[in-house]
């Protein structure tokens, strides 16, 4: 079953009238990461399909682009993060310093959020009606949620000293708009850590520009990672 996610991001912006897009597509290299080992154990040992390959693991759900440099915005833009019951719509979300982020549960049943880093941070369960939200503060910080009655359910937020981040499609596409001209550094998150790897961009005023991350092989490997 194909999953179709959300994600909304508002607020006051600090971009200029001559503020610009930049588009771009991921290019993967053809080692992806490798399958996680199995968390829990249901009836039968898992075996490998004997009729088809298991397909690879997808990174760029658990994937963002940021673009660091200019200036840092006054008022944050507000982060909507969906939860559908019984996964996040993405994995991994990225919200700028001092942001609010709203967890909205879309499911028919309650969920009990716990960060790992902050088990403080969100207080009662989150009902289908009700929203949970609270603020984010400090740069670098890395929260890790998940349900104590649903091992299986687990969502990371990331908190950069950026307001312009982009999340890759299915095809690798990703849009981030309303940045000011200038250059910036892009950097691309990957699960639990920045990969090695490093871009200058430019943006072009009252444009879109067009830049193409290529991400080297064993990029995924964890000590590949800083």
């Amino acid at each position: 079953m194909r999953v179709h996610f959300a994600w909304v991001v508002v607020g006051a912006l600090s971009a200029t009238s001559n503020a610009g897009t930049l588009i771009g597509k991921l290019e993967l290299p053809s080692q992806l990461p490798e399958r996680p080992p199995q968390v829990t154990k249901g009836f039968l040992e898992r075996v490998d399909n004997p009729l088809a390959p298991v397909a690879p693991v997808d990174p760029k759900p658990r994937m963002f682009i940021a673009l660091e440099g200019g200036d840092t915005p006054v008022s944050p833009p507000q982060v909507n993060w969906e939860l559908a019951g019984e996964s996040f719509a993405r994995s991994v979300v990225a919200a700028p310093t001092g942001a609010e982020v709203v967890i909205k549960n879309t499911s028919k049943s309650p969920r009990t959020l716990v960060a790992k880093e902050d088990p403080k941070l969100i207080q009662g369960p989150i009902n289908p009606t009700g929203p949970k939200s609270f603020r984010v503060t400090d740069k670098d910080k890395v929260y890790h949620f998940g349900d104590p009655d649903a091992p299986h359910l687990k969502g990371t937020l990331v908190v950069v000293g950026t307001q312009y981040i982009g999340y890759p499609d299915d095809n690798g596409t990703f849009e981030i708009t309303d940045v000011p001209p200038g250059s910036y550094k892009l950097k691309i998150w990957y699960e639990d850590g920045w990969l090695a790897l490093e871009d200058n961009v430019t943006i072009k005023a009252k444009g879109k520009s067009d830049f193409n991350p290529k991400v080297p092989a064993g990029a995924f490997a964890p000590a590949a990672k800083k």
